[in-house]
C-alpha cells in the first residue's frame, strides 16, 4: 500500500491513526497494518479502504507493484520479482 499517499487522505478525513482508520472502515486493527505493511492478501480490503476515501483502487496500490488474483480474491503476485517468476513457470 502506498503509506504516503494514505496518510495524506488520512489527514484530510481527519484521522490521526490507523487505529482510527481501523474503526471508520471496520477492518480489524492488524488487518489493516498488514495491508500497510505489503502482508495483506485481500483486495477487497483495499477496495474498502478506496471506497472510504472515495478514491480510485488504484491510488491505494504502490507504485512497481504487480497484482495477479485467485478467485477468491487474494493477490499472488506483489512485486516485479515474483512476475518474472511466475512468467518463467510459463514459458
Amino acid at each position: 500500500m502506498n503509506k504516503h499517499i494514505l496518510k495524506k487522505l488520512m489527514k484530510k478525513n481527519s484521522l490521526t491513526s490507523y487505529l482510527q482508520l481501523s474503526k471508520a472502515v471496520d477492518i480489524p486493527y492488524t488487518t489493516l497494518l498488514d495491508l500497510i505493511n505489503g502482508r495483506g492478501e485481500r483486495l477487497s480490503n483495499f477496495r474498502i479502504i478506496a471506497n472510504y476515501f472515495a478514491v480510485p483502487l488504484s491510488t491505494l496500490i504502490s507504485k512497481n507493484k504487480y497484482i495477479l488474483l485467485t478467485e477468491d480474491d487474494k493477490i499472488l503476485i506483489k512485486d516485479e520479482s515474483n512476475v518474472n517468476v511466475f512468467l518463467s513457470f510459463l514459458l
